[in-house]
């Protein structure tokens, strides 16, 4: 799992890592906003799934903790 804030400065971008308790999950500066373009990120809290088999599953909020447990299962 890695965190991509997008479209501010990094210390924007940690002070919402703080705000909202994210300082365990690694995170890709990501200024300019083309991850976020890449992979269809209008806003925050948003989450994208990218599965080994390249498939892509995206959402808002908490992502469901059934997509969590599949994601973290061995194939």
């Amino acid at each position: 799992m890695i965190g991509i804030p997008g479209g501010d400065s990094q210390s924007q971008y940690r002070s919402f890592v703080a705000r909202h308790g994210l300082e365990d999950i690694p995170m890709a500066a990501n200024a300019s906003g083309d991850l976020w373009i890449h992979y269809g990120v209008s806003s925050q809290p948003r989450w994208v799934l990218i599965r080994t088999d390249r498939s892509i599953e995206r959402g808002g909020g908490t992502p469901p903790r059934d997509i969590i447990q599949d994601a973290l299962t061995p194939a």
